[in-house]
């Protein structure tokens, strides 16, 4: 069959697939349905599937075919608080179609579907892509494929390095006007805390793009009563890992020392692997950019752009293990990541064409390289000596 046929054949499983998921809304680390889904048609489809995967229940990996090469595609299905608003279940739609669709095409060589939870970074499986990348989850294939909705159609990513810290601050409840010498307040070690984070922009180079984010998850019970527990949550960005990593020491050491000097006890909780920043593969986006052109979108190319990355991701950690290309899908226009204007924008049920688009695109390109040792060459040398 050529593709064309096999579009329109699965072109409703590909919508369904994706409506059954926006409705679900799972959040990270609990996307037990949504996961069991994709599995479900996957395996409908001839896939061995692997699940739970590296001890994450609602991760799997799903392979077709024998030998080399090897594609991998990345699965996202995790929702936010307000539903689908990052548009994950698209993904999802655009992974499954492009599997099932290029598994009729292949002459030799394998694909390998990545369920990946909590790319959100909610709960036990934060980050998941990270701890796959982290346990040579991706040493066997020899280039990856990702996807995710946008504002605009575009090739190549970029992203921050990031870290999520949470802080607990300990202390002893005691009434506030009767006897607060019995007390020790956590929540003025925390605002302190706070305070000294947020003065801390000011020691850094704006080279580095520092982005500092925190809110305070537990401040209290009342107020006439001096909080013996809070929490404060941090999150930390930054162009570059390096620097990310010893900001976040310093900040670590900068809040045990606050709540030392108010006598608290302190707990620590990294929140979530560390996301680097992108490491882009020009030759497997330059072909996502022909594929594109050919059915007639002009999309932007973000690895020859100067823009700088506004956003985190744990595919990031997989490009640094693996040459990744990436293919961002336009949905609406001005629409501000992860709203309420997002989430109606993912509605499958609005992005039928756009969807068969990107799996056209992606198909095409993947075929193209698995066809040509040459091309695999060089995208494994550029790869190799990424600067």
């Amino acid at each position: 069959m050529d593709i064309d046929s096999l579009l329109n054949e699965n072109k409703s499983s590909i919508i369904e697939l994706s409506k059954e998921i926006y409705n679900l809304a799972e959040p990270g680390s609990r996307e037990y349905r949504s996961s069991g889904l994709i599995m479900d048609k996957l395996r409908e489809n001839g896939f061995t599937i692997t699940n739970p995967y590296m001890n994450m229940k609602t991760a799997f990996r799903a392979e077709y075919g024998v030998g080399t090469p090897v594609v991998g595609l990345l699965t996202e299905y995790d929702a936010l608080p307000n539903g689908h608003s990052c548009g994950h279940n698209l993904i999802a739609a655009w992974s499954y179609g492009t599997a099932v669709i290029l598994k009729n095409l292949i002459k030799n060589g394998k694909i390998v579907v990545f369920g990946t939870p909590s790319e959100e970074g909610i709960g036990d499986y934060a980050g998941s892509k990270a701890v796959m990348a982290a346990n040579n989850a991706f040493n066997n294939v020899d280039f990856v494929i990702g996807m995710h909705p946008d504002d605009r159609w575009a090739v190549g990513s970029k992203a921050l390095a990031d870290a999520e810290i949470e802080f607990t601050f300990k202390g002893i409840a005691s009434h506030m006007a009767a006897s607060p010498d019995y007390g020790i307040n956590a929540l003025d070690a925390l605002v302190t805390s706070y305070v000294a984070i947020n003065n801390m922009r000011d020691s850094v180079k704006n080279d580095k793009h520092a982005v500092i984010g925190m809110i305070i998850k537990e401040g209290g019970k009342a107020s006439n009563i001096i909080p013996d527990r809070t929490v404060l949550e941090v999150d930390i960005r930054s162009t570059s890992s390096e620097f990310l990593l010893s900001f976040v020491d310093k900040i670590k050491n900068l809040v045990k020392s606050v709540s030392d000097g108010f006598g608290t006890t302190l707990d620590i909780k990294d929140l979530m692997p560390v996301y680097t920043e992108y490491k882009f593969n020009k030759t497997i986006d330059g072909i996502l950019y022909s594929e594109l052109e050919k059915l007639n979108i002009k999309p932007v190319n973000i690895d020859e752009n100067d823009e700088i990355a506004s956003s985190s991701t744990d595919e990031a950690n997989v490009s640094i293990k693996v040459p990744v290309g990436h293919i961002d899908m336009k949905i609406g226009t001005n629409l501000p990541g992860h709203s309420d204007e997002f989430r109606d924008a993912a509605d499958p049920e609005n992005n039928v064409s756009r969807l068969l688009i990107t799996v056209r695109a992606a198909v095409n390109t993947i075929l193209y390289i698995m066809e040509n040792g040459n091309i695999l060459k060089k995208i494994k040398s550029e790869f190799d000596n990424y600067e």
